[in-house]
């Protein structure tokens, strides 16, 4: 699923030195983490922070069937990091179908989805709001968590 995300990026980002980005932190959260973190949001045990609070300038984020590319440099004036994501819905390990989806986060994670032109099922609007919602509380969570 990396490899597919990173040519979905470098056919969307065609401006983006994909060379620059090779020292970008991978993350891949276990069950264990996923679930903590999602507990702890809910249960109010991190505090909410901004999100250019956050120190990272990029990271990939592995978690269940999603990846996550994060980036704080970005074009939109109102957002702090652009993320594009990919996501298994196959239903097994040799059936991959993969969406995609391209948003900004502005301070307070609120998504903003980046329209691009695709095709098949990535190219559903209504599937790619709800791919990039379902993601958001675990971004939220992880960035949140590593935030001093």
């Amino acid at each position: 699923m990396l490899k597919e995300l990173i040519e979905y990026i470098k056919e969307h980002e065609g401006d983006n030195e994909l060379g620059d980005y090779l020292d970008t932190r991978y993350v891949r959260l276990t069950d264990q983490h996923y679930d903590q973190i999602a507990s702890a949001m809910s249960e109010g045990e991190l505090e909410s922070k901004n999100s250019s609070k956050c120190p990272a300038e990029r990271f990939f984020l592995h978690f269940n069937e999603t990846i996550l590319f994060v980036n704080k440099q970005t074009e939109e004036d109102s957002a702090v990091y652009d993320v594009e994501m990919v996501q298994n819905e196959g239903e097994s390990d040799d059936s991959m179908e993969l969406l995609f989806a391209s948003f900004s986060i502005d301070d307070g994670y609120a998504p903003s989805l980046k329209k691009r032109v695709t095709s098949g099922k990535t190219a559903d609007e209504n599937e790619q709001q709800q791919l990039m919602q379902s993601v958001i509380p675990i971004l939220k969570g992880f960035m949140v968590a590593i935030t001093d």
